[in-house]
């Protein structure tokens, strides 16, 4: 089932956009149990098309959703195998708006 759900993760996660922080919740959840249940080689595709889409999501007003938007960008991150270059462009980008939530009010956020 994972490796089926794994090509509507992109798409998923466009939808997402307009949503409500609950249903931005559910869906990283999707994300990371189908990221989980993948192997890396398997994934690494996605993985670089996800990490662009979590960004975003560092700065919602959840603290519940940035964690978790952490965490799973983390996670996502080690999952990519080969394409050094886009996932060192992807680190860099995101390396600024990581660094400002060492800072973060929510303290797990923070962590």
């Amino acid at each position: 089932q994972a490796r089926k759900m794994l090509v509507l993760l992109p798409d998923i996660m466009e939808t997402q956009q307009d949503a409500s922080t609950d249903n931005k919740m559910k869906a990283l959840l999707v994300f990371r149990n189908v990221m989980g249940h993948m192997k890396r080689k398997e994934a690494s595709p996605t993985a670089l098309q996800l990490v662009e889409k979590l960004l975003p999501l560092f700065d919602d007003e959840s603290s519940q959703l940035r964690e978790l938007s952490i965490c799973l960008f983390k996670d996502v991150m080690q999952m990519v195998v080969g394409n050094k270059q886009q996932m060192k462009k992807n680190v860099r980008r995101s390396l600024l708006p990581l660094f400002f939530h060492m800072s973060d009010q929510s303290e797990s956020v923070a962590k």
